[in-house]
């Protein structure tokens, strides 16, 4: 049975629009899923590259005219500060929504696009890409089933220096480390074992945008660990889960590697994953090499196809989202000065001071 592809709409052709959503749309069109009809940004100038990808597509001054059209699907890659207010009027106007990270500000923008979406019975999805991974998806299988025992702790470090091609300085007014990166850290830990029970949380953010930041989680299991993140320095980039009998070591730039150090062995386990795509019947059959980062878009974006057409349940539906927000209003009402081994205790003293006057 043939079905007619999905008409798809693009609010917000920037760096992640240009980067990632153009090639996975391209091969989603090839694949004959999808039709890309309609691009929006408020800057023209955005959309001419990505319109030299698809040639059929519409250039829409105003988002107003976007939301108007009959489309299926309609992938927001607008900055933050937008999301809640396109993603509501989208969702209310009939149609699909796949929002990019952090889907909203705050806990209250974020409820009110689930409840928009769920009123207009509308599909609401999450771009927290990490999700897609088959690194990610390996740790969640082996974790859910306890392959290697109770887990005892964990450290994640992320972080490099800033170089993402933005196109305002705008992208720094309310979109620090935490919001950035965190978000999908925050948010695959949730997804492996709920939410934390307990956060502790310090960055040096001082009347600005956090560049660093250090967080203290422990979960309802038992165990706790430590994230900490960079815009400044490179960092170690490396998720180590450390389990009864074996350690999980994911490198984050791999997105189909891991590594498996057992206990008491001298040697350890280290490869990049198949897909087995016999898995059902019990059959091992050597498969294809795993989807690389870019591979996962496409595969993300056939999620919500599927949703769309009723297939398949959303990996990352709104609700999803909302519980990393959860994560970061929490760290944020309670934030503490990170150490900063530099400064004198003056320098110190009044950081601290203006630290105590930004919003929670």
């Amino acid at each position: 049975m043939t079905t007619n592809p999905l008409s798809v709409g693009l609010a917000g052709c920037g760096a992640v629009a240009k980067l990632y959503y153009t090639p996975a749309l391209q091969e989603l069109e090839r694949l004959g899923e999808v039709q890309v009809v309609a691009l929006f940004d408020p800057n023209v100038a955005n959309i001419a590259p990505i319109q030299r990808a698809f040639r059929k597509a519409v250039t829409v001054p105003e988002f107003d005219e976007l939301a108007r059209l009959a489309l299926d699907l309609v992938i927001v890659a607008s900055p933050p500060p937008y999301h809640a207010s396109q993603t509501i009027e989208l969702v209310r106007a009939g149609m699909t929504v796949l929002c990019e990270k952090p889907m909203a500000l705050s806990v209250a923008e974020g409820e009110a696009m689930i409840t928009a979406a769920s009123d207009a019975r509308q599909h609401l999805a999450v771009g927290l890409i990490r999700r897609f991974l088959p690194a990610t998806q390996m740790i969640h299988y082996l974790i859910s089933r306890n392959i290697f025992g109770n887990v005892r702790s964990f450290t994640f470090r992320e972080g490099q220096v800033f170089k993402w091609p933005i196109e305002s300085a705008s992208y720094f007014r309310d979109n620090g480390v935490l919001r950035d990166v965190g978000v999908h850290i925050l948010d695959l830990l949730i997804w492996w074992w709920g939410e934390p029970e307990e956060i502790i949380y310090a960055d040096d953010a001082i009347g600005g945008v956090d560049l660093n930041c250090r967080i203290h989680l422990k979960f309802p299991q038992g165990f706790s660990g430590e994230v900490q993140l960079s815009r400044e320095f490179r960092l170690s980039n490396v998720c180590v889960i450390q389990c009864r009998d074996a350690n999980i070591h994911w490198d984050i730039n791999e997105s189909n590697q891991l590594r498996i150090e057992f206990r008491d062995s001298r040697y350890y386990v280290a490869g990049q994953l198949h897909t087995n795509s016999d898995v059902k019947k019990g059959l091992t059959i050597s498969g294809h090499v795993a989807g690389d980062f870019h591979q996962c878009f496409v595969g993300q974006i056939k999620n919500v196809i599927a949703a769309t057409r009723g297939l398949e349940s959303l990996m990352v539906p709104g609700e999803a989202g909302l519980a990393s927000l959860r994560a970061i209003e929490s760290c944020y009402s309670q934030r503490a000065m990170l150490e900063l081994p530099w400064f004198s205790e003056l320098e110190a003293l009044r950081a601290q001071h203006i630290k105590n006057r930004q919003p929670r």
